[in-house]
């Protein structure tokens, strides 16, 4: 894995992006580009769907995600600075997405 992330540390962050209305979870920075130190931080774009309201407890659990590294995270909404937007658009790995369920 390039951006070298225990496959648990992936496993509970898509815990969390299922456990709250989030629509994505994007790795951006050094660690999706691949240029990283074994110390270098976690850098997250969490993209929020429209009900979402319990920011405070998710940023709890990720404080709480088993590793040692510190994690940063940015929430996407319309107020993020539009080159932090295409710098995560272009660099980013996608750690979670929201299945989009069809209605009937």
């Amino acid at each position: 894995m390039a951006f070298d992330l225990d496959k648990r540390l992936i496993q509970s962050i898509q815990e969390i992006g299922q456990n709250y209305a989030i629509e994505q979870i994007v790795l951006f920075g050094s660690r999706a580009r691949g240029d990283h130190k074994p110390t270098s931080d976690i850098d997250l774009a969490v993209f929020l769907l429209p009900e979402f309201d319990s920011r405070g407890h998710m940023s709890s659990d990720f404080d709480d995600l088993n590793t040692l590294l510190k994690i940063d995270i940015v929430f996407i909404n319309e107020h993020v600075d539009p080159e932090l937007l295409k710098n995560i658009e272009r660099e980013g790995v996608f750690l979670y997405e929201r299945t989009k369920h069809k209605s009937h």
